[in-house]
């Protein structure tokens, strides 16, 4: 389907007739760098590895923690003109398990200063439900209020940790609880979509508007064949006229440990500016789409 083909005239699919929306959004998991990340990422990827490892521990040591990457977020992307949805973690699950370890405080001193001069700054804050929230309308709620209470505002968007969700269950608890846009779905155990919807839809008639993802940091994107697949795949939707959800986690903008990533991430944003794409947050997109079926609604006969 061509762009033009889209939608009617009367109600294209993206503000200003815009060929494509393209959705930035960041997963905060993790916001310091452990002894252990290094050891595992080390042991994992051979000698190579080793000496990114050497190198990223190397600035540690000189003060610039690998994990802590908001200000560069915010450099990048205010020099690029475009703004993104940061999703925050309140994981309160005590546990021993790797999935949990290397966890942090919403109310760490540093967060409580970054997270308001982001909103300040036109970024959007969302919640990144924690690992078991997903089925746990209360803690869910719990997890909103903190963020809310830190941010001062309404919190609209949301995704959760490692993707977990159970249908239509979870999205019923986010609705709920007063949030509105979800972006769970899509693509986790290949990190793209093989067959992406292109637009935003209302899931399992729970009253969420899901932006699934299209595309996440964790493909390996060093790899020239992988970066390959990954730009034919944002080009096919392009094309189409649809929407492109960009997972790209706050620790991947270490420009010591993630080059290929970090470089990927502006070549999407500079192409979507140049071809006058729509780049907007979850929230922005939920606006105009619920504003949209109102208006198609009014047209229709």
């Amino acid at each position: 389907m061509s762009p033009s083909a889209q939608t009617s005239e009367a109600t294209p699919r993206w503000p200003a007739g815009a060929p494509y929306a393209l959705c930035l959004t960041h997963d905060v998991d993790r916001i310091h760098k452990q002894a252990y990340h290094y050891l595992y990422y080390a042991v994992r990827g051979g000698s190579r590895a080793l000496r990114v490892q050497a190198r990223s521990l190397l600035h540690r040591l000189m003060g610039d923690e690998p994990y802590w990457n908001f200000d560069r977020i915010m450099a990048l992307e205010d020099r690029l003109g475009v703004r993104s949805t940061v999703l925050f973690l309140d994981e309160s699950t005590k546990s021993f398990d790797p999935r949990f370890m290397g966890r942090y405080d919403l109310g760490d001193r540093r967060l409580a200063q970054t997270i308001p001069a982001l909103k300040r700054g036109g970024w959007e804050i969302g919640l990144h439900g924690s690992f078991y929230s997903f089925d746990d309308r209360a803690l869910l709620a719990r997890e909103k209020a903190r963020l809310e209470d830190i941010v001062g505002d309404r919190v609209r968007s949301t995704r959760q940790h490692h993707l977990n969700l159970v249908r239509p269950r979870t999205f019923q608890h986010q609705r709920a609880i007063g949030l509105e846009v979800d972006s769970t779905l899509g693509a986790a155990d290949r990190a793209w979509s093989e067959a992406p919807c292109l637009e935003p839809f209302e899931v399992d008639d729970s009253g969420m508007l899901e932006l699934p993802i299209t595309l996440m940091d964790i493909i390996g994107l060093s790899r020239p064949g992988v970066r390959r697949h990954a730009e034919m795949q944002l080009e096919a939707i392009a094309s189409a006229g649809g929407l492109i959800v960009l997972d790209w986690h706050q620790r991947t903008f270490s420009p010591h440990e993630y080059p290929a990533e970090v470089a990927f991430y502006e070549a999407q944003i500079t192409a979507a500016k140049r071809r006058g794409a729509w780049i907007a947050t979850m929230a922005e997109i939920c606006d105009h789409w619920h504003a949209r079926g109102a208006a198609m609604q009014v047209q229709a006969p």
